[in-house]
């Protein structure tokens, strides 16, 4: 586990929480908000171009190339991005990211496996056509990232499918670099061990990283230990990603 020295400098580091300071995250998550709700626009014009330049799809073709020797036998490869999902008689949006695009749009066309209002539209015969564009050719840098300004460019809550935003924040904002080595040296220390393997909800996390603090004697900081418990789910995340990618 962690050695004297790194237990004694993580204590010194966490020992000026002070109760009722505002976590530096929500003034970050404000902050980009605002930001994106100020770019609709122009992320709108961005997405545009790319889907007029590029093939979009029926919802039978995407259920037919479900099938990777379909699509391989038509020249198509899976990819990480976003699929924007049009209701053409209705002119409202879905939007969603997958690692794999193909391997998920298609869903929403099935029963009991994507968007209920998107399937039921479709059942009545609403006509569809579905854009898959790549995370790499945006001028985005992760799909948490596009996939919300993409549901705010087309503004998909208020006007269309989708139910929730996408995710404004792909980590947790320390107070500051110290805070984040500090996460960073605990996480290194307890990434390997089956305990961690099992922390598969925010809930088992937080008992985890709760009891973590009561074990190493740290001193009460709860902006930590919320970073602590979205750090450890950013690399659980983030390691599934990896392996599914290899596979």
């Amino acid at each position: 586990m962690l050695t004297k020295d790194e237990l004694s400098w993580i204590r010194y580091v966490l020992q000026d929480y002070e109760p009722g300071n505002i976590s530096p995250s929500y003034f970050y998550k404000e902050k980009t908000e605002f930001e994106r709700n100020q770019n609709r626009e122009k992320v709108q014009r961005e997405l545009d171009a790319l889907r007029n330049k590029m093939r979009s799809y029926t919802p039978e073709e995407l259920l037919l190339f479900k099938n990777k020797k379909e699509r391989e036998r038509k020249g198509l490869y899976n990819f990480s991005g976003i699929y924007i999902i049009h209701n053409s008689d209705k002119d409202i949006y879905y939007v969603g990211q997958a690692v794999r695009v193909f391997d998920r749009a298609y869903n929403h066309f099935l029963a009991n496996a994507g968007n209920d209002q998107v399937y039921g539209d479709f059942c009545l015969g609403d006509t569809f056509r579905i854009s898959l564009i790549p995370l790499s050719i945006t001028s985005f840098s992760t799909l948490n990232e596009l996939e919300d300004n993409a549901i705010r460019a087309y503004d998909s809550i208020n006007n269309g499918y989708n139910k929730m935003p996408g995710n404004l924040m792909d980590k947790y904002i320390f107070k500051n670099d110290e805070y984040q080595k500090a996460a960073n040296l605990i996480l290194d220390k307890i990434k390997g061990t089956d305990l961690f393997a099992s922390l598969s909800n925010d809930r088992k996390r937080m008992k985890y990283t709760r009891s973590l603090f009561t074990e190493l004697e740290l001193p009460e900081n709860i902006h930590f230990e919320m970073g602590l418990v979205k750090t450890i789910k950013a690399y659980q995340k983030a390691n599934k990603a990896n392996i599914r990618n290899k596979e």
